[in-house]
């Protein structure tokens, strides 16, 4: 545990000296503020019924196909080219600490953007005398609700972005691998949609993936208080069987 908490503070210390990572806090809130004010536009303009929330974490896959695979290439392969991952697999450290140490620091980041980004309302709201007198912005089910399986998601997905990077050889390639793997993790729902339409008589499984399977589906069971107990099982235990995969890998390296 000692040893842990030794990675998981050089990790905060890399990302707190480097303006890299400062660059891509900025880049998440630019990209967030500009999808906040777009939702809050649609539902000025079409009077939604869902609070404005729902339409903002239903965007959750443009920052989690630019971000994650960023700070997840910048973990491994990047400090590979480098020359600085080397020093970390001589060390007298199991590498499920590296990997696990790596995960934490980035989860918590993530978890920390969204934690701001759930009070979006409240900051548009201390802003604009108009938004002050909506009462439809926001719930707390749906703030947490969402909050929850934002960050649920963002589990599997940095995880995944790990893999990626402890197998890629170049930057680029874990960055466009990462990227190119999360689309299809979240449209994966829509293609067994078209599946079904398309293999009559698999219809009836292709239709129970897709309704099991679509991210946004999850969502906004997640957002209106239904928690899935079987979504958060399989989510958290693809997060912690890719993240231990992830260290038989460098281990085998």
């Amino acid at each position: 545990m000692r040893q842990l908490k030794i990675l998981i503070g050089y990790e905060f210390q890399c990302f707190f000296v480097s303006p890299f990572f400062y660059a891509v806090c900025a880049l998440f809130f630019s990209l967030m503020g500009i999808l906040f004010f777009i939702s809050l536009k649609v539902y000025a303009d079409f009077q939604q019924e869902d609070p404005l929330m729902i339409q903002l974490f239903k965007s959750v896959w443009l920052p989690l196909l630019l971000i994650i695979p960023i700070l997840t290439t910048k973990a491994i392969v990047s400090e590979k080219t480098e020359k600085r991952f080397d020093s970390l697999l001589v060390l007298p450290v199991n590498s499920f600490l590296i990997v696990f140490s790596k995960f934490i620091a980035i989860y918590c980041v993530h978890l920390a953007l969204w934690t701001i980004v759930i009070y979006f309302p409240e900051i548009a709201q201390s802003c604009s005398v108009t938004l002050a007198q909506s009462t439809n912005l926001v719930t707390t089910q749906v703030r947490w609700g969402g909050w929850c399986f934002v960050n649920l998601l963002g589990g599997v997905v940095i995880a995944f972005g790990l893999w990626v990077s402890a197998h890629a050889k170049m930057p680029a390639t874990s960055m466009a691998a990462t990227t190119v793997g999360i689309f299809l993790f979240l449209v994966l729902g829509q293609l067994f949609k078209q599946a079904s339409t398309i293999a009559s008589g698999w219809s009836e499984i292709f239709e129970t993936l897709y309704s099991n399977w679509n991210v946004f589906f999850q969502l906004e069971d997640f957002c209106r208080g239904i928690f899935d107990s079987r979504v958060i099982i399989a989510y958290v235990t693809a997060t912690f069987g890719i993240l231990c995969i992830t260290a038989l890998t460098l281990r085998g390296n």
